[in-house]
């Protein structure tokens, strides 16, 4: 009887989320992205599957650094889908500092456009919205099974095709990010980006998509989901997750970019990612299973984050 009880009071002190918080910084530079939409989804994911503790500041296109008054050694993981590009001098080299020495980074969607003139920050996240002569694209080849590299200067240029659901295959099935999610999923209406380039060193591709002509894509399988480790600091950088703010629909000659309204980063397959993401930037393992309404290989699935069914 004495055995019974002893085993009974180890088997419940380890109640869910019971690991110490986590720290998360959330910065957004306010753009045509709708960040606040953005930042909602990240804010809810994180709390609907950790224990993080969450700060945010937001600066616009060229103001607002002079109010940041965070230090980046006081959390363990910074989120952000996109960073301002004026970021003070003395601020970027502390974030590099930061990432280099053992914090972590979570990118999405137009957060691989932030820094055009830092190669730095470049070398950070691997792959970007970058020109020709920033790096190598890479894409995977069907026929030989494996990833080609693009050198500079040569290879399709950065850019997007028409919004819509597409097939995303996890390339990496064994990375503690992708481990367990099916093979095969639709991502709902979203941008697919091609032709992302940059030094791609220590680079882990975890999932691509293939970017098809018919779309104005670049006819390739693009790499929409990857790691890289920097330094001590372990970076996870995804693509999805386009949500525009409704002022900026038509800023682009018939093109409506509000066209998939929140579908992007209300989609169950993006969520899944973006948490799954951050917590092993946060802590290098993973402990979060697919949620029951997880996309199928024929059918995408998007809801807000208070529908998404995380398994307990």
């Amino acid at each position: 009887m004495k055995k019974t009880i002893a085993i009974l009071l180890i088997t419940f002190s380890f109640p869910l989320f019971s690991q110490e918080k986590i720290n998360v910084l959330i910065l957004q530079n306010e753009y045509a992205h709708d960040v606040h939409i953005i930042t909602d989804v990240f804010e809810e994911v994180l709390n609907n599957t950790g224990n993080y503790s969450i700060d945010k500041f937001f600066v616009k296109e060229n103001e607002g650094w002079e109010n940041f008054n965070y230090n980046f050694k006081d959390y363990q993981l910074i989120i952000s889908s996109r960073l301002g590009g004026d970021m003070p001098e003395k601020l970027r080299n502390e974030f590099v500092y930061y990432i280099a020495n053992g914090g972590n980074l979570v990118i999405t969607h137009q957060g691989v456009s932030s820094f055009y003139d830092w190669p730095k920050f470049h070398e950070v996240i691997g792959l970007g919205w970058y020109g020709s002569d920033s790096g190598e694209h890479i894409f995977w080849n069907e026929t030989i099974g494996d990833f080609i590299r693009t050198p500079l200067y040569h290879g399709v240029g950065v850019g997007h095709g028409k919004q819509h659901e597409f097939l995303v295959t996890m390339r990496d099935t064994e990375h503690p990010i992708s481990k367990g999610i099916p093979v095969e999923w639709i991502q709902s209406k979203d941008e697919l980006y091609h032709g992302l380039r940059g030094p791609a060193q220590n680079i882990t591709i975890i999932a691509t998509a293939y970017s098809d002509k018919i779309t104005w894509g670049s006819g390739d399988h693009e790499p929409i989901a990857w790691t890289t480790n920097y330094g001590q600091g372990r970076v996870f950088v995804t693509v999805l997750g386009h949500v525009m703010k409704q002022e900026y629909e038509n800023a682009i000659n018939g093109i409506n970019s509000c066209e998939n309204k929140n579908e992007a980063i209300y989609s169950v397959g993006f969520q899944t990612l973006f948490a799954r993401g951050a917590e092993w930037a946060a802590t290098g393992k993973v402990s979060i299973e697919n949620p029951d309404n997880f996309p199928s290989k024929t059918e995408s699935s998007s809801v807000e984050p208070s529908k998404v069914k995380w398994k307990k």
